[in-house]
């Protein structure tokens, strides 16, 4: 392990073994060389393939097959199946056949141990119908395939399913590149593509390598020589592998043996949990604490559980927040694989963690249900704890499971001790508690950590708001009419239009009369609850809707008519030629309410019918128009909102969120974490807009969750109010859009903005900058019934009130709001909330 870097994923590269089998002497030392067999599926010839492998297998050649069980095609008993089955039974030391799962090295790690976990079963079930023999399996598992990229991610998931071994197959012919990760992980990247040939004389093109020697042969490439000479060139082959005409002589292994070799250092965890009875006495809970505590004081450790069940005798909570104590058991699972449930925060938390359950079978790994299945031996006899690892699970990572019935004796309890004695000296093995072999094995990035927070929380933040008393009514309609206090100042009585911001201080007053459809979506909003509120008249509400609409009529340009980009407030119809899709969600999404509400049904279905949405909406994906050209709304957060805005007019439109359907709940929520990290920071907006006005999705629901964890977490950590989203600064860039960084481990609080400059990036700036948004108090209120959401919401009363609306934000530095300057979505998005909360 001392030769390996310490590397987390996405960080520097490994340690490379340049010279791993050329150091010292290479009169001495043998080359390693690999074979690699792919393009095996159903186009294969099984019995071409056969001759093949029966040469080299005469030869002594040991040959790695490489497979796709998602694309191969293949079905147990296939020719090409039992071709590679007999094969492998019957030479297990010459041939093997691994897992290739083309894009796992672009995968993030728990993505990788999924696909590991799955593509290891689905290779099973092709080739025995899971019923491989135990030592095939095992070796063969431990090795998995995939396509060489130009940037890989490291695999910092694969150990937890298993994988020691990874081969990065080249397209073309690529220089060998051998990688060591501290996660015991070895990478082989690159190798030569070859093709057999008439006579060994024609192999003069295979290259010396200063690292191992791999060599790719494709199956497809069998059909181009007679089949009567195939096994010739397939034997002329192996003799010029097996004995080169110059260089070091040449140890041909198969790629699971790859780590057992030279400078890798290879070392397996071996965990020890001892399981006790339910109905144990005290004496007997004591005297396995003396034995642990004696194995600890020798640096052997070991964890333990009570019996409750038959269901739960090995299915545990691994907690990863806190190290276990030494004299606590593990948290068995019941029968529904859940954590016994608390109502108290402290016990809740303990959820942040995996379930994991001890294993014989040979499906083990990251499971779809998110439980890691680890290999285990279920000790029986006392006497025979070594042999029973050695014979069940060879020099693979697994956990031994022993029942304190047999330790009843002071000389059995030595037997034991002696036992793992012996495996911690065997120079291959460490010995640790089922926790920390947990620990060291499961996947930790970045996604990983906001779906554990998301999960630890759950229980305690999924209430739904609660109806407010007369008192908290009263407080909210004097807020309303606040936030209403910014339209009755700054609307234009001609246009009808409100401004977008407003600074009403008195030595630099100034309005920005430009809006956007988004601020006028808004501007609709707030009249509709304002309406509802009664802070307006119904006649009030009529002529100022009457007032707004022609202004949106829009502008033909390029033969679409749309609406514009932006408008300004005090002229009527005026504008530019330019459209945006995410702000035409808003508006959408406005004017279908506007369109139900009772005092104005049916008003604006003329206006939308009138625009040409379809002719920007390609392949599903709404765009905007600048300068005449599309440009695609996808890789945005507002993309998911617009869609639903578009499908509510009959329009349909593709969400990046959309990542659910098919999957299991957690593998679901892991590809949507993944989708929002490449897309930026995530605020409360318009991701809780959804809830006032169309009922969550599933998408927008999980990350909901997401997104408000992190904001209680950091409170009760740190002790920090943090409200993140986007809006208005009295400064440049004069737009922010802030949030939490997926992306990123921890809890990253992120500011982006509308260019994307860099000097916007740094952290003084996001420092200085970072602030709590006063109308995502308000949505958290009327979404989330939370302690945490009443103290944020007091805060934000008491301290963002100005003489006309809410301030857009209080810097979270200092405490202060952005004085004298207030917006139109802020006070818009307060009115909307406060609407909801009173129905």
């Amino acid at each position: 392990m001392k030769r390996r870097t310490f590397l987390k994923w996405g960080g520097a590269a490994p340690l490379l073994l340049s010279g791993v089998s050329a150091a010292g002497s290479t009169t001495v030392k043998p080359q390693n060389t690999l074979v690699i067999l792919d393009g095996l599926d159903s186009n294969t010839s099984p019995p071409r393939t056969a001759i093949v492998l029966d040469a080299f297998a005469r030869s002594g050649l040991p040959v790695t097959c490489l497979l796709d069980p998602d694309q191969s095609q293949l079905r147990p008993n296939s020719a090409l199946s039992r071709v590679l089955t007999e094969r492998a039974e019957k030479t297990p030391g010459l041939m093997q056949v691994v897992s290739w799962v083309k894009q796992l090295g672009g995968m993030t790690p728990y993505s990788q141990a999924r696909a590991a976990y799955e593509a290891r079963r689905a290779l099973a079930a092709i080739l025995w119908g899971n019923d491989a023999p135990q030592s095939l399996h095992i070796a063969a598992s431990q090795t998995i395939a995939c396509d060489m990229r130009p940037m890989a991610m490291a695999p910092s998931g694969l150990r937890a399913s298993g994988i020691r071994n990874v081969l990065m197959r080249p397209a073309v012919n690529a220089g060998v590149r051998p990688e060591a990760w501290d996660n015991g992980v070895v990478r082989i990247i690159g190798g030569q593509r070859v093709q057999l040939q008439p006579s060994q004389t024609a192999y003069s093109s295979l290259k010396n390598q200063s690292v191992e020697r791999v060599y790719y042969l494709s199956s497809h490439d069998f059909s181009n020589l007679p089949l009567a000479r195939l096994q010739a060139a397939a034997t002329a082959f192996a003799q010029q592998v097996l004995f080169p005409d110059e260089g070091p002589w040449v140890s041909a292994i198969l790629a699971s043996d790859i780590q057992f070799r030279d400078a890798y250092d290879y070392q397996r965890y071996v965990g020890v949990h001892f399981t006790l009875r339910s109905d144990a006495t005290e004496k007997e809970r004591e005297a396995l604490m003396r034995f642990r505590q004696e194995l600890a004081f020798e640096g052997l450790s070991s964890s333990f559980s009570e019996k409750s069940s038959v269901e739960s005798d090995f299915q545990f909570w691994a907690n990863l927040k806190e190290s276990n104590p030494l004299d606590e058991p593990l948290t068995a699972l019941g029968s529904l694989g859940q954590v016994p449930s608390s109502s108290a925060h402290a016990s809740t938390l303990k959820r942040y963690g995996i379930a994991i359950e001890l294993s014989q079978k040979r499906d083990v790994g990251l499971g779809a249900d998110n439980t890691l299945r680890i290999p285990s031996v279920h000790v029986q006899n006392v006497r025979t704890v070594s042999d029973t690892l050695q014979a069940s699970m060879g020099a693979a990572d697994s956990v031994l499971s022993i029942p304190t019935e047999i330790l009843q004796s002071k000389a059995h309890q030595k037997m034991v001790k002696d036992a793992l004695q012996a495996i911690q000296n065997d120079g291959l093995s460490q010995v640790i508690s089922l926790s920390d072999y947990v620990g060291r094995l499961v996947p930790t990035d970045s996604y990983t950590t906001h779906f554990r927070r998301t999960e630890a929380y759950q229980p305690y933040i999924s209430q739904q708001p609660q109806i407010p008393n007369v008192t908290e009514r009263e407080m909210l309609m004097n807020d309303a009419k606040v936030a209403w206090s910014y339209f009755e100042k700054w609307t234009n009585p001609k246009t009808g239009l409100c401004p977008a911001t407003a600074n009403f201080s008195k030595t630099n007053p100034r309005l920005h009369k430009a809006v956007t459809m988004w601020d006028v979506g808004s501007h609709i909003f707030a009249l509709l609850a304002a309406v509802d509120l009664k802070l307006i008249s119904e006649q009030h509400f009529r002529n100022a809707i009457e007032k707004i609409l022609p202004n949106i009529a829009g502008r033909r340009s390029q033969g679409r008519l749309l609406p514009q980009g932006w408008i300004v407030t005090n002229k009527f119809k005026w504008g530019n030629r330019n459209f945006d899709g995410c702000d035409a969600g808003r508006l959408l999404a406005a004017l279908y309410s506007l369109d139900t509400h009772p005092l104005s049904k049916g008003l604006a279905t003329s206006t939308v019918a009138s625009w040409d949405l379809k002719d920007v909406v390609s392949d599903g994906i709404v765009h905007s128009v600048e300068e005449g050209a599309l440009v695609s709304t996808f890789r945005s957060h507002c993309a998911h909102y617009a869609a639903w805005a578009f499908r509510i007019w009959g329009i349909e439109a593709k969400s990046p969120y959309e990542v659910l359907k098919g999957k299991s709940a957690s593998d679901g929520q892991m590809s949507l974490l993944e989708v929002c990290g490449h897309i930026g920071p995530m605020g409360a907006e318009p991701l809780l807009m959804e809830a006032l006005e169309f009922g969550m999705s599933p998408e927008a629901a999980y990350l909901a969750d997401v997104l408000f964890a992190a904001q209680v977490e950091e409170y009760d950590e740190t002790g920090r109010l943090i409200c993140v989203s986007e809006g208005p600064i009295n400064s440049r860039p004069w737009f922010l859009y802030q949030g939490l960084q997926f992306d990123a481990p921890g809890r990253v609080w992120a500011i982006d903005t509308v260019g994307g400059s860099e000097e916007y990036r740094t952290k003084a700036f996001q420092k200085e900058h970072l602030a709590i948004s006063s109308k995502a108090a308000y949505l958290w209120s009327a979404y989330k019934d939370h302690t945490w959401s009443e103290k944020l919401l007091s805060f934000v009363r008491e301290t963002a009130q100005t003489p006309y609306g809410f301030a857009s934000s209080i810097n979270e530095q200092t405490k202060r709001p952005s004085s004298n300057y207030s917006d139109i979505n802020t006070n818009a998005v307060i009115l909307q909330s406060i609407a909801a909360m009173l129905k």
